[in-house]
C-alpha cells in the first residue's frame, strides 16, 4: 500500500471514530460519522473513490455494530445496492441477524434523512 493510501485509510478510520457515535446529541445514531464518510467519499480522485468503497464494504460485514451499520448507511447513500444487499446477507450468516439488520436500517435512513442526492 502506498503512503498516500495508508494516509487516506488513517483519514477514513478517523471518521469512523470522531466524533464517537453516541457522544453527543447531534451524533446520536452516527449521523456525523456518515455525513462525513459521504462527503469525504464525493471529495476524493476516482482511484481513491475506489479504495474508499472496498473499506467501507469491508467495514459493512464488521463484527463491530456501530462501523457495519454507518458503513451500509454510507453505501446506501452513495448508491452501493449491491454492497448493501450483500451486508444484508452477511448479516442474516450473524447469531445476532435480527440486530444486526435493524441496525442496518437505521444506517439507511439516517442516509435519506441526512444525505442530499
Amino acid at each position: 500500500m502506498s503512503m498516500d493510501r495508508k494516509l487516506l485509510e488513517e483519514d477514513i478510520l478517523r471518521l469512523y471514530r470522531e466524533p464517537i457515535v453516541g457522544a453527543n446529541y447531534n451524533n446520536t445514531y452516527g449521523e456525523e460519522n456518515l455525513v462525513n464518510l459521504v462527503n469525504k467519499y464525493r471529495s476524493l480522485m476516482p482511484e481513491e473513490m475506489e479504495f474508499m468503497r472496498e473499506l467501507v464494504t469491508g467495514y459493512s460485514q464488521s463484527p463491530d455494530l456501530a462501523s457495519s451499520y454507518v458503513s451500509v448507511g454510507v453505501l446506501h447513500a452513495l448508491g452501493f445496492s449491491q454492497q448493501v444487499e450483500e451486508a444484508y446477507a452477511w448479516a442474516q450468516s450473524q447469531d445476532n441477524s435480527g440486530q444486526v439488520t435493524s441496525h442496518f436500517d437505521i444506517g439507511k435512513s439516517l442516509a435519506d434523512h441526512f444525505i442530499s442526492g
